[in-house]
């Protein structure tokens, strides 16, 4: 599975993960610097919530 996600240290996108289908336990490592980002589970859970602000951004926006 490849997802595209900037690594906060050296800003690559490339990831890795344990298995070859992720699970949302699996950690999600940077594959250029080795840093960790946390669990699948973590890093879905704040990109929805980053996804629902910039939607309510939109919305106000809009009114």
């Amino acid at each position: 599975m490849q997802i595209e996600i900037p690594c906060p240290k050296c800003r690559n996108t490339r990831m890795k993960f344990e298995h070859a289908e992720p699970r949302n336990s699996d950690i999600v490592t940077c594959f250029t610097c080795g840093y960790e980002l946390g669990t699948l589970a973590f890093v879905k859970a704040r990109m929805l919530a980053a996804f629902e602000r910039m939607r309510r951004q939109a919305l106000q926006r809009k009114n």
